[in-house]
């Protein structure tokens, strides 16, 4: 099977390239001059468009199994493939979480069977209770391990545990002390892996909450019980343990100019600290909430217009070297609940890639600058470069074509999750995909699905990360 792609400007991170691209049997085969005659089995004329590798979302949380009321695998992964995206990386905690070899191959064979994307899988900790599986976790190829820093898991599910008021607690497992979290560190660091974390610190956050006085009710309550302080003080206890083992570690879903400065700070004293944000941290503040409405509630939260210019600095200076859309479905009536009870989490990969195109019209950053940190950047990280991310020959064909005049209104009646409630539903977006391309074939076309399923997992090789590269 051969596709060439004709008219279009290949985005890498050098710049703009106009030429045409030869895909053969799923892999890039050669960069073109426009024009060039050549043999192929099917054309893409994508003139008057840009063609992005395939984006990668290295944050997603399906439900799948054990939650697949809330979303399920073939949703998110159908969702993710419209809106541009080719590789997802699935996190650990559906039910059960994936915290031992055993279910990371359960879970690899369970997502093989409705994959539309090609997808990784991350690996959790449980503390000093699975410290054992952390290697093996590696070995079978998963893209990290990831640490729930600070909360408390359901004891019989794993599951995570939003409010423990709710629970008794003979039910609950507490987060691992510190001690077992740096003994964690070290482990890491002894297989050359990544460990990623939420990061809030437990005590800043309850006592925050406690001197609010009062249950949360507003928007402006939800910033002061969960403080900017709480993330920065993880981050930098996190950068003393990174510093004392080796280990790399890298801060999920940062959303606050304070966070920001913890891990510029680390990466500037050459400790191996990096960052990804979301598009909800890029393109909504606290003054969204009165249309946003309660879908806008996650952890951490967005917060003000300066937390927002200050990741936008990070994405753009390489201090950020990733994008994740941290898609967490929970269902209608979840979301609908007051602040206090409603579970943190909203709808996010099909949108991620529109909505980062609507940032790149606006002048937020530059094609290449997101080609980098939405592809290229997130494969070398996860050990998946140079198959995936890139567009080069011998690379994946991956790809997804970008038309810059496009306008779009999300609407969350036409998003494909199982729990379509969108912070962007009435949001007009500039820019867009308008085809995904997966391992040399198009599989979509206006939004519309036009090839069978075809997703596969993608191994893990951590030989080629960007980590333990401090930014100056």
């Amino acid at each position: 099977m051969k596709l060439l792609v004709t008219n279009g400007q290949l985005v890498t991170p050098a710049g703009l390239l106009h030429a045409d691209l030869l895909c053969s049997d799923g892999v890039i085969s050669a960069i073109l001059d426009r024009g060039t005659t050549v043999d192929s089995d099917e054309r893409y004329d994508a003139a008057g468009k840009l063609v992005f590798p395939g984006f990668i979302d290295p944050h997603v949380h399906s439900r799948d199994p054990g939650l697949s009321h809330k979303e399920d695998f073939d949703h998110s992964t159908r969702g993710a493939l419209v809106g541009g995206v080719t590789t997802v990386l699935e996190m650990p905690n559906a039910i059960p979480p994936v915290d031992s070899v055993e279910v990371f191959e359960q879970r690899r064979a369970h997502h093989e069977q409705s994959a539309w994307t090609d997808f990784g899988l991350w690996g959790l900790s449980l503390g000093e209770s699975n410290l054992d599986q952390i290697g093996p976790l590696f070995e079978a190829g998963a893209v990290a391990v990831k640490l729930f820093w600070g909360y408390a898991l359901h004891r019989e599910t794993r599951s995570l545990v939003y409010n423990i008021g709710d629970e008794r607690p003979e039910n609950l497992l507490m987060p691992p002390p510190n001690g077992q979290v740096l003994q964690l560190f070290a482990e890491v660091a002894k297989h050359g892996g990544v460990l990623a974390a939420h990061c809030e610190d437990k005590d800043v956050l309850a006592t925050s909450q406690h001197a609010l006085g009062h249950p949360i009710e507003t928007y402006e309550d939800l910033l002061a019980a969960r403080p900017a302080v709480a993330e920065a003080t993880t981050i930098s206890i996190a950068a003393q343990f990174a510093k004392a083992t080796g280990c790399r570690f890298h801060v999920v879903h940062l959303a606050s100019a304070m966070g920001l400065d913890a891990v510029r700070s680390a990466r500037r004293n050459g400790i191996a600290v990096t960052a990804e944000t979301c598009p909800q941290y890029l393109t909504l503040t606290d003054a969204d909430y009165p249309r946003v409405g309660p879908v806008m509630k996650v952890y951490p939260p967005v917060r003000e217009q300066q937390d927002q210019d200050a990741l936008w600095a990070g994405v753009n200076e390489g201090t950020i070297v990733s994008l994740g859309s941290d898609h967490a479905p929970h269902t209608v009536e979840e979301k609908a609940r007051g602040f206090e009870t409603q579970p943190a989490g909203a709808v996010g990969c099909e949108t991620f890639g529109p909505v980062l195109m609507d940032a790149l019209i606006r002048g937020k950053t530059t094609a290449s600058r997101l080609a980098e940190i939405a592809a290229t950047e997130t494969a070398r990280f996860y050990g998946l470069y140079p198959r995936k991310g890139v567009i080069r020959p011998g690379s994946d064909a991956d790809l997804v074509i970008i038309d810059p005049e496009l306008r779009r209104t999300v609407r969350n009646e036409e998003l494909i999750a199982k729990q379509p409630v969108s912070p962007w539903h009435g949001f007009e977006l500039r820019g867009g995909p308008v085809a995904t391309i997966l391992r040399g074939e198009v599989v979509v076309r206006d939004r519309e699905i036009v090839a069978p399923r075809r997703g596969r997992f993608i191994r893990a090789e951590h030989a080629a990360a960007l980590a333990d590269r401090p930014s100056t």
